[in-house]
């Protein structure tokens, strides 16, 4: 059975090989196979123009557009002061240079060092180079550098019997010195916290075991 086309001037079907209504005699419309094809070929057309004018229209705001905000972004920004260094000539700068230099009598004036540091040490023993900065009646504590107990003796000689240890930082009184023996300048001393009592040295010249309380 051959296909039929409704006929936009009578409404009645009519097959398709009749190209004019039989009761108006107007030509009957068939649509042809290819009309789809062209559809989409205007679109596609149409869509390609639709990106043509979306570039074209980005392109000239970036002309004319977008420089005049920066401009006007620029101009409203507050212009940045950097200072200057304005150098003064050589002759005026080596003129203050010697007028800021002491005088020799401004010189001859100025305080001297004090002896306060060395004077702390004295000679611990008659005819001895040995030095001490203890008194027989202060405090004294262990040295914490470097962190070693003192070994307590029954008498002033490294030959004497050990009766104990002093810790690093624990305190003692002094009883009785000093005494220089072997090199070493020695005390007769009481633990403030264990009452441990006999004799130990104080250094040997080049570092400090027992030290005075701050």
């Amino acid at each position: 059975m051959e296909p039929l086309v409704r006929c936009p001037h009578c409404g009645h079907y009519h097959q398709t090989n009749i190209e004019y209504c039989p009761e108006k005699g107007l030509p009957i419309y068939v649509p042809k196979a290819d009309e789809p094809v062209k559809n989409k070929i205007n679109v596609l057309w149409l869509g390609i123009a639709a990106i043509v004018l979306v570039i074209t229209a980005c392109v000239l705001m970036s002309i004319f557009v977008l420089p005049r905000l920066l401009n006007k972004n620029v101009s409203s920004t507050p212009p940045i002061m950097v200072p200057t260094l304005t150098l003064q000539p050589l002759e005026t700068r080596v003129s203050i240079i010697n007028t800021q230099q002491p005088t020799a009598t401004e010189a001859a004036v100025l305080p001297l060092p004090s002896a306060t540091a060395a004077s702390q040490y004295f000679i611990a023993c008659e005819g001895s180079s040995l030095l001490t900065q203890l008194h027989v009646g202060d405090k004294a504590q262990i040295n914490s550098e470097p962190a070693l107990p003192n070994r307590v003796r029954s008498s002033a000689s490294t030959t004497a019997e050990v009766l104990g240890f002093i810790q690093p930082g624990e305190q003692v009184d002094i009883l009785e010195g000093p005494t220089c023996t072997q090199d070493w300048v020695w005390w007769r001393v009481r633990s403030v916290s264990t009452s441990l009592e006999g004799w130990t040295a104080e250094g040997d010249q080049e570092d400090y075991w027992l030290i005075p309380v701050p």
